[in-house]
C-alpha cells in the first residue's frame, strides 16, 4: 500500500522493510563504540552501587549518543512541514503532499484539528503533528534499535555488578561468623 502520493509503502513508514531494518542494525552498531560500551558499564556498576536501576542520568546519556550517531535530523523538516501547514490552513480538508529536501510530508490542514506525518528519505516515518497541535517524534527502526542494544549491555553490567556486591557482602559476612574467641 502506498501512502498518498508520496510512494511510501507501510512497512517502510514504520521501518519493517529489509532494508531499513539492515541499515537500522548497522547504525545501532555503528553508534555502540567501544567507549561508549564502557560508559554504559561505568554507569550500571554506579547505579548498582545506589540501588538504582537504570538511572536518569544513564537515560541522558543513552539519549544523548543516539541523537548524536542514531536519529535523523528532525528539526529542519518538522520546521518546512509546519511552515506549509501553517500557509495552507486556511484551506478546509487540504491534503498537501511535499518533498522537503530529501524528506517529505503528508498532511490534512483546515478544520479544527489539521494534523501532519513527516518521512525520512529512506520512507519511515520520524514525526508527526497531533490533533492536539503539538509534534510527536517517532521512533525510527534504527533507534529502537540501538535503545534496545543499551539496555541489553546495562542490564548485564548491572546484574554483574550486584552479583558481585552479594558476593563480597557474602565473603564478608561469611568472615566474621568463623571465628571463635575462645579467650577466657
Amino acid at each position: 500500500m502506498q501512502i498518498g502520493g508520496l510512494g511510501i509503502s507501510e512497512a517502510a513508514k514504520w521501518g519493517e522493510t529489509p532494508k531499513i531494518q539492515r541499515a537500522a542494525n548497522k547504525a545501532a552498531q555503528n553508534a555502540m563504540t567501544d567507549g561508549f560500551v564502557e560508559q554504559i558499564k561505568e554507569m550500571a556498576k554506579k547505579d548498582a552501587e545506589k540501588g538504582v536501576y537504570m538511572s536518569d542520568e544513564f537515560g541522558q546519556m543513552r539519549l544523548a549518543q543516539m541523537r548524536k550517531h542514531v536519529s535523523p535530523n528532525r528539526s529542519k523538516p518538522v520546521a518546512q512541514a509546519a511552515a506549509y501547514i501553517q500557509k495552507a490552513s486556511n484551506r478546509y480538508g487540504t491534503l498537501l503532499a511535499r518533498l522537503l529536501g530529501g524528506y517529505s510530508m503528508k498532511a490534512y490542514v483546515g478544520g479544527l484539528h489539521p494534523t501532519a506525518e513527516v518521512y525520512a528519505p529512506n520512507g519511515e516515518m520520524i514525526a508527526a503533528y497531533t490533533t492536539a497541535g503539538t509534534w510527536k517524534e517517532i521512533p525510527t527502526a534504527a533507534e529502537e534499535k540501538f535503545m534496545s542494544e543499551a539496555a541489553s549491555v546495562y542490564l548485564e553490567a548491572f546484574r554483574a555488578a550486584r552479583a558481585e556486591m552479594k558476593s563480597a557482602s557474602q565473603a564478608t559476612a561469611g568472615g566474621s561468623e568463623a571465628g571463635i574467641d575462645l579467650r577466657a
